[in-house]
């Protein structure tokens, strides 16, 4: 489930991963791989745009992905929004990386 072998470790990005998205979607799996990547370079810009390739490159081991991630507008994410596209995982591991404090 995450990169910690508790999950209050992860904290209070967890928490908003959880409030995202339902309880049976597949999505918060991807958010907390967003926090997880997020973790200590959410305030330095550089670090931001690496974990962001870090949400890409899961996203491409993930799925197939035919898509240029790069020129995806619509960022915004639902509390329905399926895992079944490349768009959608990226997505839902960016949302992590933007509910990420520090």
């Amino acid at each position: 489930m995450s990169s910690y072998p508790s999950f209050e470790e992860g904290g209070m990005c967890y928490v908003a991963c959880e409030e995202t998205f339902e309880y049976y979607n597949n999505s918060r799996f991807y958010c907390y791989r967003g926090c997880d990547f997020g973790k200590g370079r959410v305030n330095v810009p550089k670090l931001r745009k690496e974990a962001e390739s870090m949400c890409k490159r899961m996203t491409a081991e993930a799925l197939e992905t035919q898509v240029d991630l790069d020129k995806i507008k619509d960022l915004r994410v639902s509390p329905f929004m399926d895992p079944d596209s490349s768009e959608n995982i990226y997505k839902a591991c960016l949302s992590g990386i933007r509910r990420q404090r520090w």
